[in-house]
């Protein structure tokens, strides 16, 4: 495997007082991924996972991307596409959607 796609689809109880990534639009960036993913015919060495809390939860949705080890902040489906197309073929993180540099991941 080349590439690792981590998905943030955590979903809180709606009492909590930390945000979560399902109802952001986290299971929607993870289905994009899938249906992308497919459309591309299965790239070799390309994965998609759908994870719990990746931490940095007022940030999501949060995706990260390994072996690179780029998180990325506030995903959105239409984002999919340019980051695959980023990692994939021009091997590089997609600066604007960076986790910003000063938000603590744990």
């Amino acid at each position: 495997m080349r590439w690792h796609f981590l998905v943030c689809v955590n979903e809180r109880p709606a009492e909590s007082p930390l945000p979560s990534c399902a109802p952001n639009g986290g299971r929607e960036v993870y289905q994009a991924f899938v249906r992308e993913i497919a459309r591309r015919g299965y790239p070799d060495g390309v994965k998609v996972t759908s994870t719990s809390c990746l931490t940095p939860c007022q940030c999501g949705p949060n995706v990260v991307v390994y072996p690179e080890g780029a998180w990325y902040a506030g995903v959105g489906p239409s984002d999919v596409p340019e980051l695959l197309d980023s990692h994939i073929l021009r091997n590089q993180p997609l600066a604007r959607l960076l986790l910003p540099a000063d938000v603590r991941v744990v």
